[in-house]
């Protein structure tokens, strides 16, 4: 069954594409395998195509970063990834080429940028204000990672009422089997999952 998007009250999130997150040349990016999924899943140009369409189709765009500073929250200390995001030097840090948007999807005029405070789009961001300002009621969100912003993300929407869509070939994780497992137990339960092209097809109508 064909996806139906209301240009109106839907909003895009791109988030976490940041250099630090899934450049080939970042450390973090290598050790957490996001970099070799980003290049293997080829989602950069097919998250072009989604954020051209989008805006064509006078749909809000809003890019979600994450950034570290001396007022950031506590980092945890325990997980895999938490330990990885601080064995290779300052990571993230605002004004870096790091923190800065991957070139491929980079801001354009019209669009949001929205600064989070740690997983979820929503943690220490004014998202809900953002979207509450502008009638959203739906998000459609591409990014990485499936799990950690993507999923993060899904939980707190929909803990807010908020209806989710997840444009699958538009997202990767660490690993193949890593986004596929979220794709197929949690996202699927609480978003509706579909492909770049359909995507596209139904903000066109």
């Amino acid at each position: 069954m064909a996806i139906e998007i209301d240009v109106k009250k839907t909003a895009l999130l791109s988030m976490d594409f940041q250099n630090d997150i899934i450049h080939p040349d970042a450390p973090l990016a290598q050790a957490a395998g996001f970099a070799k999924m980003v290049q293997d899943t080829d989602i950069l140009p097919r998250s072009a195509k989604v954020l051209d369409a989008a805006r064509k189709a006078g749909m809000k765009v809003i890019h979600i970063v994450v950034e570290f500073d001396e007022n950031s929250p506590t980092m945890p200390h325990r997980g895999a990834f938490f330990r990885m995001l601080g064995s290779g030097g300052p990571t993230l840090q605002p004004g870096t080429w790091g923190a800065q948007i991957h070139e491929d999807v980079a801001p354009q005029p019209g669009d949001e940028i929205v600064k989070k405070a740690m997983i979820s789009a929503f943690c220490g961001s004014n998202l809900k204000e953002v979207l509450d300002k502008n009638g959203i009621t739906d998000i459609a969100m591409i990014g990485v990672a499936t799990t950690f912003v993507v999923e993060g993300t899904v939980w707190s929407a929909v803990d807010m009422g908020l209806s989710c869509v997840v444009i699958e070939d538009c997202v990767c994780a660490g690993s193949q089997e890593a986004h596929d497992a979220a794709i197929q137990t949690s996202l699927t339960y609480l978003s509706d999952i579909c492909k770049a092209d359909e995507f596209i097809a139904a903000i066109q109508k």
